[in-house]
């Protein structure tokens, strides 16, 4: 990763930054491929500053920021899981977002590698995600980094019913 990029954990206290950051990289990757309805209802519910405080606040959740200079320029939350669908303590990998300015530039990469050891930190097997079918950047990238497609999932829009590709790493 970009020496100058540094990662560090969201404080319950930056609620309404993270809210309002979150929501804006989650509407840069995903606002022209659906209507605004769906955007507007799953943005309000989403990153709604209640249920962010809420997730700031939860022991088994942590949420970051990738910095430059300070400022966000990418986002992750990782859930910690001691026995999830998968059969195995496990830890998912949820809402790894980078602002558009700073793609290709290792900043995914640096989240990723986080993630991984973070997940390895807390003794967990597995490290999985959901992706959005129609998101084949996100799938190349996670494949690349050895995750597979193990299942589907519904995930659900404002009221458009989407296919999320349930995908795992194993790291033991």
């Amino acid at each position: 990763m970009n020496p100058e990029i540094s990662i560090r954990q969201i404080q319950p206290k930056e609620a309404a930054g993270f809210a309002q950051f979150g929501a804006a990289l989650f509407a840069e990757t995903f606002a022209d491929s659906n209507s605004p309805e769906d955007m507007k209802l799953y943005l309000d519910e989403s990153f709604a500053l209640d249920k962010i405080q809420k997730e700031l606040n939860d022991l088994n959740t942590y949420c970051f920021y990738a910095l430059k200079n300070s400022n966000p320029i990418g986002c992750m939350k990782l859930i910690l899981q001691d026995a999830s669908f998968t059969g195995k303590k496990s830890i998912e990998l949820s809402r790894l977002y980078v602002s558009k300015a700073y793609h290709n530039q290792k900043v995914g990469a640096g989240l990723m590698q986080f993630a991984i050891d973070f997940t390895l930190k807390n003794r967990a097997e597995k490290l999985w995600l959901g992706v959005w079918e129609h998101n084949q950047k996100a799938i190349d990238f996670y494949k690349n980094w050895g995750f597979v497609k193990t299942n589907t999932l519904q995930f659900k829009l404002g009221n458009d019913l989407q296919v999320d590709w349930l995908m795992e790493k194993s790291l033991t």
